[in-house]
């Protein structure tokens, strides 16, 4: 791994967590990206590849010596093999999108892919702002006063007028 560069004196995050995010995307992560996207691209086409085979594979009809062996598989038995093949092949798929997007756009952190979405679409693809859009806190102090919870600053404002 590389040596984490000092934050520049422009960008001030506004939390320890955006501190932390913004140091992480100035690691020089080259090797080691290019590794870990190698090694998890190879896994995921393997994967990908032997879950397509096992699907091919179950999908033909039986010879008549397998005929025996199928009829000892419930209903049960089929459909969770079904599943688990079909997990295979969607997990590994989007894991091979994911890898093969990011090593097209060379990006390593989702901050990067961001930015290099917004300088290819600009704002043409951001969803429009809601005119009644809440913050996570008004959301949650909605509810609160719809269902009657009170909050610790609220009692203790019933407290000092109280007194």
């Amino acid at each position: 791994m590389g040596d984490v560069k000092a934050v520049s004196s422009n960008t001030q995050p506004s939390s320890l967590s955006g501190h932390a995010l913004v140091a992480l995307d100035r690691i020089d992560t080259s090797n080691t990206a290019g590794f870990v996207k190698s090694v998890v691209g190879g896994t995921s086409l393997v994967t990908l590849l032997l879950g397509l085979r096992s699907a091919w594979k179950h999908s033909r009809q039986p010879e008549a010596a397998d005929l025996a062996a199928a009829q000892l598989f419930s209903g049960a038995a089929f459909a969770g093999k079904a599943l688990g093949v079909a997990t295979v092949i969607t997990v590994s798929g989007f894991s091979l999108l994911i890898v093969g997007v990011s090593a097209l756009l060379h990006v390593n952190t989702p901050r990067q892919f961001g930015a290099a979405m917004k300088t290819a679409f600009g704002d043409s693809i951001r969803l429009p702002q809601s005119a009644n859009s809440q913050s996570f806190e008004e959301f949650i102090k909605s509810i609160e006063t719809k269902t009657g919870v009170e909050t610790v600053e609220e009692k203790e404002q019933e407290v000092t007028q109280s007194q």
